[in-house]
């Protein structure tokens, strides 16, 4: 799963916004709640949850591609109902064993939500980092080696694409 994060793109610009999402969540916790450890867990637990459900998610779209359109459908189908359980489960955990706040588990689950309409922003911001660092990757690359091809510059750019 850890692999996907780095091939997945959209997969990390989307817990990317989830996280941010959880963090401003968490600060206005910190601010106005009493039982500061009871409702962070709770937030924390639904953040963890929904990056698993993510990552299922895209995995699961992954392995539909490949199937033709009525087993694809029927696969979509049941890993839905896996993680619309494993949503269910866990929430009924945070509540019966009273480890954290559900109302702020819910909220952190939500943040599958939230990171699914920053993905565009945060796909921007992550874009324009990963660009600046290529760049500056090849001013070091043409400091160091007088003699770079301009052709090695133009694929480094286009990798970076």
């Amino acid at each position: 799963m850890i692999d996907q994060l780095r091939t997945n793109r959209t997969l990390r610009e989307l817990i990317t916004g989830a996280f941010v999402y959880c963090v401003l969540l968490e600060i206005v916790l910190l601010i106005f709640t009493g039982d500061r450890l009871y409702h962070s867990i709770g937030l924390a637990a639904g953040f963890i949850v929904c990056a698993v459900l993510a990552m299922g998610m895209a995995d699961s779209i992954d392995v539909a591609v490949d199937l033709d359109e009525k087993n694809a459908r029927a696969y979509l189908q049941k890993k839905a109902s896996l993680r619309y359980a494993i949503a269910c489960i866990s929430i009924l955990v945070i509540s019966f064993t009273h480890i954290g706040n559900p109302l702020t588990f819910f909220a952190g689950l939500m943040g599958l939500k939230i990171g699914a309409y920053l993905q565009p922003f945060t796909g921007d911001a992550i874009c324009r980092t990963d660009k600046r660092q290529v760049d500056k990757d090849i001013i070091e690359e043409t400091d160091n080696t007088n003699n770079t091809d301009i052709t090695d510059l133009d694929r480094k750019q286009d990798q970076a694409r």
